[in-house]
């Protein structure tokens, strides 16, 4: 059978050519000459016979239990291998992607009130549809995303009053308005020393150094004796030291229960608050190891309360220290055993878990990162791949500090998150041909799969996950799970990250639908596969819940779920009709309970706005979800529905 061939002009725009004589519909509208005299390159047919790297499973069997979604990433990898869709310069032609504009020919949506600070753009099937809020993570939609959603659900979306402009000028509360600090007396004073070491010799035991080692119990015992004034220290070192500590005080009250026998209560937000105002005498000059490690640890602290504004700023100024302390180009300090080598092996520790926590960033939030990878030392501590999941990490050795770090997730996961950030969503990124842009997603999913394949088998990610997953092997025991539930979460949100970047292509038309054509197909089976990872980490939370026990990281977490949800719906609204769009509704029903379920400890007031917010944002899209499918099957007729749409 011969193939329908688009005109010049239509093959050149990469839009449908409809056939009509003497000229096709575009070009009689355009006054042009309908013309075929482009040359015809022969197309290759064959696909690679290697297994595609990301795999997903919707319906598992007990004969292949990670048998895949293979034949919807092989029109990919055609895509890929098609001289077709080889890149091509940018120009000013109307089929140029501007991401400025939505794939409709709209203008932007107008910027967002001051009052309401967002970041990260949404893209989803062609569609600008937002940004997310910095305060709690819950997207902003736009005038378009929310007509978007309204052409699709037949009902406009009723999204919590908190983003209403007339609440706010009303004084409705806001996420925010809480995370002022509280005010303190001048000058601060630190409390009893027994008081200060109790925290010390708490936070040396737990599981909780190896994964954020902010510090080493030895150095900064040396600490602790300056900021209490022990051997006269000058003036400024004091200043340093007292704001180190409480800074050190505030990060540990995030992993210490509300009802601790171990260590006498203190509040946090005083002791973030004595540290803040400290903070710009004490970084007047002569930045230390102490220096980074106070920025690092109030990073820390704000990020895990949910401030994500301050948490960035902290980070900014931590990452200008580490830099400045040269801890980005320190080389192996592992290899000495020396005592000397103790702080070089603190300060290599700060830069990892500084670089983790910029690059989580920037690909959450959309914001630049503050480490360029080329000025850095990026190599890995040795045999870092070989000791990160022996159970002996896993237990508490109280002697060895100078151990390789665990640090939280994988670092080799951190290095592809950068990767990402760069190749996906860079403005140079938003610049790419769909080709280049295609092309980079498969480098970055086969790399992780390579990841994934390196992980030990009680703790590596599934593919996918089953409705009916039964809990890991390693959620059984208590040290391993929260590790664990972090690499699987970080797995499953990459995979989903990666392959929604195919939201920008220009191959999704005006209306959320691919451009008809062969070699366009991987477009819609990368976003395929985007959802299907988003399913899979609402279906992982599930089977983690009974043993979930970080409350301390619920702000981190909380992304994780939020991210997916977004995904699942848009999902939805762009295919109601589909089989799997019943159950991606009730995913989304079950979403707000497994997130309350996520919260162990007594949750602070700030908190359970945020929680309240989360949960009236799911309903709402859940609500939208089968609006949408009760319009598609309303539009299409019941059969459609009975016989798949």
């Amino acid at each position: 059978m011969g193939r329908k061939r688009a005109c010049d002009a239509c093959h050149k725009r990469k839009i449908q050519c409809e056939p009509a004589h003497p000229s096709c519909d575009w070009c009689k509208h355009h006054d042009l000459e309908c013309t075929f005299d482009r040359e015809i390159r022969p197309r290759k047919r064959g696909v690679s016979k290697k297994p595609s790297s990301t795999r997903l499973n919707n319906r598992p069997t007990p004969h292949a239990p990670e048998e895949t979604l293979t034949h919807k990433l092989q029109p990919l990898e055609a895509l890929l291998m098609d001289p077709l869709t080889a890149p091509a310069p940018l120009s000013s032609s109307t089929n140029t992607f501007s991401p400025c504009r939505d794939p409709e020919g709209l203008p932007p949506p107008s910027p967002v009130s001051g009052s309401r600070p967002c970041f990260g753009k949404l893209h989803f099937a062609g569609y600008h549809l937002g940004e997310i809020s910095s305060y709690n993570g819950v997207p902003h939609f736009s005038t378009t995303g929310r007509e978007w959603i309204r052409s699709r659900a037949g009902q406009a979306p009723v999204f919590p009053a908190v983003w209403d402009d007339d609440e706010v000028d009303r004084g409705a509360p806001q996420l925010g308005k809480e995370d002022v600090l509280p005010p303190i007396e001048e000058p601060p004073s630190l409390p009893d020393r027994a008081v200060t070491e109790r925290y010390l010799a708490f936070f040396g035991t737990s599981h909780f150094r190896l994964v954020f080692p902010v510090l080493d119990t030895v150095l900064f015992e040396e600490t602790i004796d300056t900021a209490y004034g022990l051997g006269s220290p000058g003036p400024h070192e004091l200043l340093v030291a007292k704001t180190c500590v409480f800074a050190f005080l505030c990060m540990v009250t995030l992993f210490v229960g509300s009802e601790s026998p171990v260590v006498p209560p203190i509040e946090g937000d005083v002791m973030a608050a004595k540290a803040q105002h400290l903070l710009p005498a004490a970084l007047r000059r002569d930045f230390t190891l102490t220096s980074l490690q106070t920025m690092i640890m109030l990073t820390m602290y704000q990020l895990f309360a949910g401030r994500v504004q301050s948490s960035l700023i902290c980070l900014s100024l931590a990452c200008r220290i580490m830099f400045m302390l040269g801890a980005h180009t320190i080389a192996n300090p592992w290899s000495s055993s020396s005592p000397a080598s103790r702080a070089p092996k603190l300060l290599r520790k700060l830069f990892w878990l500084t670089y983790n926590f910029d690059k989580e960033l920037s690909l959450r939030t959309g914001q630049p990162p503050c480490i360029p990878d080329e000025h850095c030392d990026l190599s890995l501590p040795p045999n870092y791949a070989l000791t990160q999941y022996l159970d002996r990490y896993m237990q508490v050795d109280h002697d060895d500090e100078t151990m390789i770090p665990s640090l939280p997730g994988d670092l080799r996961l951190t290095l592809i998150k950068s990767k990402t950030c760069q190749l996906l969503y860079s403005a140079e990124a938003l610049r790419k041909t769909d080709a280049e842009l295609l092309r980079n997603i498969r480098e970055l999913d086969d790399e992780l799969e390579k990841w994934r394949l390196s992980v030990p088998l009680k703790h590596r990610p599934a593919l996918s996950i089953s409705r009916h997953v039964g809990v890991n092997k390693a959620l059984s025991e208590a040290h391993d799970s929260v590790r664990t539930i972090v690499i699987n979460f970080e797995y499953h949100y990459l995979v989903a990250t990666i392959h929604r970047a195919t939201g920008r292509c220009r191959a999704w038309g005006a209306h959320g639908e691919v451009v008809p054509g062969e070699e366009m197909k991987g477009v819609s089976s990368s976003l395929a596969l985007s959802v299907e990872a988003s399913r899979s980490t609402l279906l992982y939370l599930r089977s983690a819940l009974p043993v979930l026990m970080a409350p301390e990281v619920f702000c981190m977490m909380l992304f994780y779920p939020m991210s997916a949800v977004l995904n699942i719906f848009c999902s939805v609204l762009l295919n109601p009709l589909e089989p799997q769009a019943e159950a991606d509704v009730a995913l989304l029903d079950s979403a707000p309970e497994m997130i309350r379920n996520m919260r162990i400890k007594q949750v602070a007031k700030n908190e359970m706005l945020q929680l309240k917010l989360v949960e009236e944002f799911i309903t709402e899209l859940s609500r939208l979800s089968r609006c949408a499918i009760v319009e598609a099957a309303r539009r299409h007729g019941v059969m459609d529905i009975d016989g798949g749409g």
